[in-house]
């Protein structure tokens, strides 16, 4: 081989790998979970435990003190001292509670367990308990062994214990388990005894913006729009069909509706193949919303998009279809979106394959005022 044939090699072969290292830089981990296939998530890797998280503190928490009641919505759910004293408490019953007793969740049953002060988490699916048990503790088998998933975990100091319920609605049953530590119990005593009243704020009234302005314009929304695209220089310039702004190449078709929504589709089919694992699948999901919200707040006004909380998913009907549905909040406040557009949640994902094929969100930023 000559040596002009050799230098054209190598020249060549650094062009393929600065290509592969910039689209890296520009996407950052979206090439293993985001718009393209990756592989399925390994249990108790980083990935699965940010998933896991991810999903326990998306959850509405209920702190009932004296009969009155507050609601936390997951707003940096994790800094909340209700939280914090419930996850202490979680690891200790984990690695040293014990189990007391499952029954049927009828009214003798919930008469019990809402008796007293309590803090309850409530999500909006199906907690697994395995997901749980990582997050928490690292006894294997513990609550798996009794149940396989839940819906609400209350925890309520009793005489001298404390005692968690956790609680399944779909299947009609609750599982009791009691852990014997005077310093958590006394944790939560000294808790009621000053926190809640810190949880009751004044009201608020949530107003609404678009980013993009209210003159709709393919200048405005280009920069919102192209984020999709590994490589922007190559989409079309958009089309405007029924006042719906379009852009495409021959990978995907990115719309911006009138009513601020924006919407991705794959254009090549994803040949489903078998089952594929919920941690996989919202993984993608994640690392699109995240990569989605970053340029959101690197393109347009620079102000920060709201954030997000998973409230819940569905599988298929496509074979190895996963779909993830979530909310907007702010200030820990519930955002409701059901009359201002025409998802039923603030962002709806599907992912077939670990690759997202839809992609939809509204387009608004909100702002509370507090209200006098």
């Amino acid at each position: 081989m000559n040596k002009p044939m050799i230098k054209n090699l190598i020249i060549c072969a650094l062009a393929v790998t600065c290509a592969v290292l910039t689209v890296r830089l520009w996407f950052g981990n979206f090439l293993i979970h985001g718009l393209f296939p990756g592989e399925p998530v390994v249990a108790a890797s980083p990935a699965h435990l940010r998933m896991s998280q991810t999903m326990i503190e998306s959850a509405k928490m209920t702190v009932n003190f004296d009969g009155d009641t507050a609601e936390i919505v997951h707003s940096g759910l994790a800094a909340h001292e209700a939280w914090q004293i419930g996850a202490r408490a979680i690891s200790e019953l984990i690695n040293e509670g014990e189990h007391d007793r499952s029954g049927t969740l009828d009214a003798v049953a919930k008469a019990e367990i809402f008796a007293g002060d309590y803090i309850a988490t409530q999500y909006s699916f199906a907690m697994p308990t395995s997901f749980f048990r990582e997050q928490f503790g690292q006894r294997p088998g513990f609550l798996s062994s009794v149940f396989g998933d839940f819906e609400t975990l209350l925890i309520t100091p009793r005489h001298g214990y404390v005692g968690f319920y956790f609680i399944s609605e779909q299947s009609d049953m609750f599982h009791a388990f009691t852990l014997n530590s005077w310093h958590v119990y006394s944790e939560f005593l000294d808790y009621f005894a000053h926190g809640p009243g810190l949880l009751w704020a004044h009201d608020f009234e949530i107003r609404s913006e678009s980013p993009i302005g209210e003159q709709l314009l393919h200048a405005n929304v280009r920069e919102f729009v192209l984020f999709f695209f590994p490589n922007p220089a190559v989409a079309s310039e958009g089309v405007t069909i029924n006042g719906v702004y379009t852009y495409m190449d021959n990978a995907r078709v990115v719309k911006f509706y009138p009513n601020n929504m924006v919407e991705y589709n794959a254009l090549a089919a994803v040949q489903p193949q078998g089952t594929v694992s919920l941690a996989s699948s919202l993984l993608a999901a994640l690392d699109m919303l995240a990569a989605d919200r970053v340029s959101m707040l690197t393109n347009g006004t620079g102000m920060p998009m709201n954030d997000t909380f998973l409230v819940g998913y569905s599988e298929g009907p496509a074979e190895g279809q996963w779909n993830f549905y979530f909310d907007y909040y702010l200030s820990g406040k519930f955002i409701d979106i059901y009359d201002i557009g025409t998802l039923n949640h603030a962002v709806e994902i599907r992912v077939i394959n670990n690759s997202v094929v839809q992609y939809r969100r509204l387009m608004l930023n909100f702002y509370i005022y507090e209200v006098d």
